[in-house]
């Protein structure tokens, strides 16, 4: 037996690829087969040969073309439901604790936002926002929260909360796409507006606020891919200028919200909201009746521009700098 021979069977044989993991690569493959290509045989040929390799690649091959591994994924997403399929199949596989009932969820943001007083005011990009740094603390069980007051820590009772705010709830999620969608439709029910738009954003909140268990996160990414308008960069950068993966839709014509994932582990790094086109924010809305006192009677308020906003311009954009599972609140990780 020679030195590979040795080598070979010392190595233990790879586990074989999980039914998503194989799906995200079928699918990757062909979105790819089905995209305009030079009609040259032999680039046909070769594609052919690599879909073969990718069928029969152990598992170990197949999570790191899915983006499990060092660099950029190596399958060319087509579209945002191939990305987000690929990035369900790796976060399901990754390593994970759950933290004890007793025990508390840490988080640290930089937000970046405008001043609160921004009324007559128009916003451009180089229109300076204010950065601070936001400590939080909530119990895996949901039953305190923690946050700093003027520097000393304070906890609280939260009362009602919604699933994005504890582990414990989002830990009971459906790990169903489409039970998932149901559930958020039934508790964030939006008369007249945008319900998947207002669904994108408590999944970003719920990834932004949480460790969420590996299916369940896994679910959140294939629910995100099953609504309209959502859409992904591959070549984004996030708040602090690095290399990210973003996952967006566009609110109200106007603002893009941004999900910025790390581009090789699909870690959450933060969130953002970038005006797409020039905005006036009015009072009252167009269609909307709003009326003011005058004389001892009521009649129609007059609208008018409250504040405005160029294209360009970041509107808000948080970077969590830390997150980990703690033992009491005012600790940290």
């Amino acid at each position: 037996m020679n030195d590979l021979e040795t080598l070979r069977e010392a190595w233990d044989r790879p586990r074989p690829a999980s039914p998503a993991a194989q799906s995200a690569a079928r699918a990757a493959l062909l979105a790819r087969a089905a995209r305009p290509r030079p009609k040259r045989r032999w680039a046909m040929r070769a594609l052919a040969v690599a879909a073969s390799a990718v069928v029969i690649a152990t598992g170990a091959t197949v999570f790191q073309s899915l983006g499990g591994g060092e660099g950029q994924p190596t399958l060319p997403a087509a579209n945002a439901q191939v990305v987000l399929t690929r990035i369900a199949a790796t976060v399901q596989e990754k390593d994970f604790t759950p933290p004890r009932d007793d025990q508390w969820i840490y988080t640290e943001m930089r937000v970046r936002s405008h001043e609160k007083d921004i009324l007559g005011k128009r916003l451009t990009p180089q229109t300076p926002l204010t950065s601070k740094i936001h400590e939080f603390w909530t119990r895996a069980d949901g039953k305190r929260v923690g946050y700093m007051v003027r520097g000393k820590l304070m906890t609280t009772n939260p009362g009602d909360r919604t699933p994005e705010n504890t582990y414990a709830m989002v830990a009971a999620l459906p790990t169903d796409p489409d039970k998932l969608l149901a559930k958020f439709r039934k508790i964030h029910a939006v008369p007249d507006a945008d319900q998947d738009d207002w669904i994108f954003l408590r999944f970003a909140v719920t990834l932004q606020q949480n460790v969420p268990p590996p299916a369940q996160e896994a679910a959140i990414f294939k629910a995100m891919a099953k609504l309209s308008g959502v859409t992904v960069n591959e070549s984004a950068v996030d708040d602090e200028g690095r290399p990210a993966l973003s996952v967006s839709r566009v609110s109200d014509k106007w603002l893009k919200r941004e999900v910025l994932l790390d581009p090789s582990t699909y870690a959450f790094r933060g969130r953002r909201e970038t005006a797409l086109a020039d905005h006036e924010e009015r009072y009252p809305q167009p269609g909307v009746k709003k009326f003011k006192i005058k004389d001892g009677k009521y009649v129609p308020s007059p609208p008018r521009v409250e504040w405005s906003i160029e294209k360009g311009t970041v509107w808000l954009a948080f970077t969590r700098t830390v997150v980990g599972v703690v033992d009491r609140a005012g600790q940290k990780p």
